[in-house]
């Protein structure tokens, strides 16, 4: 965690007092409209309940997500990587700068009460993968994740399979990741998984 930003103190700091942070990862190609236009549905309605967008604050999905929320009168975070030659998005009301691709990562991680994945590339499937095996191994504690849209549909299904395989001991993946078709039933899951772990907590 060393030179890592303060999530604690970023939490207290910014953003309405006790929102819930809501991740939002997909692709940064500016060419996938529909993506983008699903993203900005998605912010908006994360915004209406809220919520805080946070988002690794560049193009596309990243932007379409923090747009939604602007429009809807929320409230949205970046969290930039030096590394990048590209500007932030405009829709930001919070930019958050982190040295390389890893700790850019780990700053969404910690950040996010839940996370919702769009359609993306390998650094979306990074995001997915790494926040999946964070709650499994217990890095993180229970935090709803949503797979969004039909690209991602038969990820859970696939690595539930290999978890169930001879020799493999299962993990909890059934019960960290849902799949969504819409964004209003994405918004769903990440209620119900909210309410769901205050109970439980």
């Amino acid at each position: 965690m060393n030179g890592l930003p303060d999530f604690a103190r970023i939490r207290e700091t910014v953003g309405p007092p006790g929102a819930r942070w809501v991740c939002v990862f997909g692709t940064s190609d500016p060419a996938e409209k529909q993506s983008t236009e699903q993203a900005r549905t998605l912010g908006r309605l994360l915004a209406e309940r809220g919520w805080v967008v946070v988002t690794g604050g560049y193009t596309a999905v990243m932007e379409g997500a923090n747009r939604g929320a602007r429009e809807a009168g929320g409230f949205s975070v970046g969290v930039g990587c030096r590394l990048f030659s590209r500007e932030p998005n405009c829709y930001l009301d919070e930019l958050i700068w982190t040295g390389n691709l890893l700790m850019r990562l780990e700053t969404l991680l910690h950040l996010g009460d839940g996370y919702v994945a769009c359609k993306g590339g390998t650094g979306t499937l990074a995001e997915i993968a790494v926040a999946w095996e964070y709650i499994n191994k217990k890095i993180l504690p229970p935090r709803p994740l949503v797979l969004l849209g039909e690209f991602w549909s038969r990820l859970p299904e696939i690595l539930s399979d290999q978890a169930a395989a001879p020799g493999v001991s299962p993990g909890r993946a059934g019960k960290t990741i849902a799949t969504a078709e819409t964004c209003e039933r994405a918004v769903e899951l990440l209620a119900d998984g909210f309410e769901r772990l205050e109970r439980e907590n």
